[in-house]
């Protein structure tokens, strides 16, 4: 019995470590806030800009920030800084920059950046690329309304 107590305790350490490693919790509880960062800062210091106007993801640069209400933002140029600071709502990823997928599902979870995908103008960012290709994938049978249900559950 004693080792079953230790086992138990063991895994709960585990699974508490892995959701705080990753930000994984049911989105209702709002435990990370409403915009997904690390240290202060969204997007793992990805520049959101980038993804519209460059077509792909570019690590942005404490040279060029914006600070938001909850959250610092980094940018690869001072143009991609003041675009965005005309207009956040426009660039910032959708879900406060948690996985897509995982909000359609009523969780949150950390994205990687890389995995990212553009729909109607608007910036989704998945855990990874497999995540994002299920999601899309969904699209029809309806996993944006899903997220954006789940998302306003918050």
């Amino acid at each position: 019995m004693k080792y079953l107590y230790i086992g138990i305790a063991v895994i709960l350490v585990l699974v508490a470590g892995f959701a705080t490693i990753k930000k994984v919790s049911p989105v209702s509880w709002g435990v990370w806030g409403s915009t997904n960062t690390s240290g202060g800062v969204a997007l793992r210091g990805y520049d959101p800009v980038s993804y519209f106007n460059e077509g792909a993801p570019l690590q942005g640069s404490g040279e060029h920030v914006f600070n938001g209400s909850d959250a610092t933002w980094h940018f690869s140029s001072a143009a991609n800084r003041d675009q965005f600071a005309a207009n956040p709502e426009r660039f910032a990823p959708q879900f406060g920059g948690f996985c897509a997928f995982a909000v359609s599902k009523g969780f949150t979870a950390d994205p990687d950046p890389e995995a990212w995908h553009i729909n109607d103008g608007a910036l989704f960012v998945f855990a990874d690329t497999k995540v994002r290709d299920d999601w899309l994938a969904g699209l029809e049978d309806g996993s944006l309304q899903q997220s954006q249900t789940n998302w306003a559950k918050r």
